[in-house]
């Protein structure tokens, strides 16, 4: 055990050690964005059809381009031959994964220097920043399901909270 100690950053109190968790637990989200769509797919809402209060294509607008070509799939919105398409797509897969990466970079660096404002600051900005993206998917663009969700916004919000409260404990001035 005393091996393990040598890598568990130094810094006094608990917040490196969740720094260095929820670290790890965005690489392992990030490698399995890379590798399957399963796991994106249950957070997502998956189907979508093209909105029909879009106005056609014209010179100066195309439906295609818009981010509200596509609603969610319901029994009101689509009929049964309409074609329906899933929003998670390997693309979105791999930019959620690389997004993932730099948070989870990010949280590591935080870790073993958490006296340092500015690496404090940016890292308590990837909290923020994970907090409102999955609020929005699913208060807002509705596309995510609660429980998956869950998970996310205990996370962020326990980060957020901790590092805002704690932030002249662990920032050298």
């Amino acid at each position: 055990m005393d091996v393990l100690k040598d890598y568990l950053p130094a810094a006094k109190g608990y917040l490196p050690y969740y720094l260095l968790v929820t670290s790890i637990i965005a690489v392992g989200n990030s490698f399995q964005n890379y590798l399957t769509l399963h796991f994106s797919r249950r957070l997502y809402n998956g189907q979508f059809v093209p909105n029909p209060s879009l106005p056609p294509k014209t010179a100066a607008f195309n439906p295609e381009d818009s981010t509200q070509k596509l609603v969610p799939a319901s029994s009101t919105s689509n009929s049964k031959e309409a074609r329906t398409q899933d929003q998670v797509t390997p693309l979105a897969a791999r930019l959620f994964g690389t997004y993932t990466i730099i948070s989870a970079i990010v949280r590591l660096y935080a870790a073993y220097n958490i006296h340092l404002a500015p690496i404090y600051q940016i890292t308590l900005w990837t909290y923020v920043v994970a907090l409102v993206h999955f609020g929005s998917e699913f208060a807002v663009f509705r596309t995510a399901y609660i429980g998956p969700v869950v998970s996310t916004f205990f996370f962020a919000t326990v980060g957020i909270a901790w590092m805002t409260s704690q932030y002249n404990f662990y920032v050298e001035m």
